[in-house]
């Protein structure tokens, strides 16, 4: 992106007859804090053998047991998440069915229990499981200006956390959660860059297109005198075809597939139930929707190299295109 931006800006220049300007890469972003400071735990819901039989009625057992094993003990947060989702749904099922008012009264105490876990389950899994937090971490390099690999899969995935989400508010859905579902997600971000390096892409964007918009104020001392017009036309030929067909196509596919992803990040990395003040800026810069600072920036910087020169070539009378 780098180099489109220093020859866009060379062009311009050589027609107005300035040293180009030098351009500085882009600062750092706010890295995803770690997971220890984050991370939310919770008391385990116990319960004695009598009351673990009953689970036998509900068809949890073996459910539980696995659970309970070395490997269920050792479960990474995203199959935690899955287990408790799944148990919760077979109480829901076992109370909606048993006829036994005593076991429906237990039932009942430990789905409560359960229920207010659930939320904070999710969020573990949204900032403690390896191919999440990976693919939140803010990249260093852009995305491609011609392909941009791991959008589609990395849009799959969010939108099968924001339906986990849901599942974990309580918010029942037709068809059960399969646990290849989750796996097929978490595949689809494994050595999946795509996000971090959207991120830096709106970032750098927004970085570039400042820079230029400072150059680019000599616009407003061009004499739009007819004998130069023909400088006049020269400047809009390079902006049309070193700013619009090289840069603002690309900046197009960056803004459709942020604005996909936007509400997802957001849903997903805001948890109901607790302010995590370690994660405020993170959130402020890539989880906030469409204010988010990444994308804010870059769209007010847009409109604004848009708006100098619409004013010149106005000024100037000289046709956009």
């Amino acid at each position: 992106m780098e180099h489109q931006f220093q020859t866009y800006l060379a062009r311009v220049a050589n027609v107005l007859e300035v040293a180009p300007p030098t351009l500085s890469s882009a600062p750092p972003l706010p890295p995803l804090p770690p997971q220890r400071e984050l991370q939310r735990q919770h008391d385990r819901v116990t319960a004695g053998l009598l009351d673990t039989l009953k689970l036998g009625e509900c068809r949890l057992l073996g459910l539980v047991g696995e659970h309970n094993s070395p490997v269920g003990k050792s479960q990474s947060a995203a199959a935690l998440l899955l287990y408790h989702l799944q148990f919760q749904q077979g109480v829901q099922q076992c109370l909606a069915t048993t006829q036994d008012p005593a076991l429906l009264d237990w039932l009942e105490q430990i789905r409560r229990q359960k229920a207010r876990q659930l939320p904070g389950h999710h969020w573990n899994m949204m900032i403690a499981e390896p191919e999440i937090r990976s693919a939140l971490m803010p990249r260093a390099r852009p995305l491609g200006l011609d392909q941009q690999p791991g959008y589609h899969e990395t849009l799959a995935a969010f939108e099968l956390f924001y339906r986990l989400q849901r599942l974990a508010q309580g918010r029942p859905e037709a068809s059960p959660l399969q646990p290849r579902e989750l796996n097929q997600a978490l595949s689809g971000l494994y050595n999946n860059d795509y996000l971090g390096r959207l991120f830096y892409s709106l970032h750098a964007a927004g970085h570039y297109l400042s820079q230029s918009i400072g150059f680019l104020q000599r616009l407003e001392q061009f004499d739009c005198h007819p004998r130069h017009r023909s400088s006049a036309e020269r400047l809009r030929n390079a902006m049309q075809h070193y700013y619009i067909e090289a840069i603002q196509s690309y900046f197009s596919q960056l803004d459709r597939q942020f604005i996909r992803l936007a509400p997802l990040l957001q849903h997903t990395l805001t948890p109901g139930f607790i302010q995590h003040p370690p994660l405020a800026d993170y959130q402020a810069h890539f989880a906030q929707g469409l204010d988010s600072r990444v994308y804010a920036r870059y769209r007010s910087l847009t409109l604004e190299h848009a708006r100098l020169w619409q004013q010149f070539l106005a000024r100037c009378d000289i046709s956009p295109t």
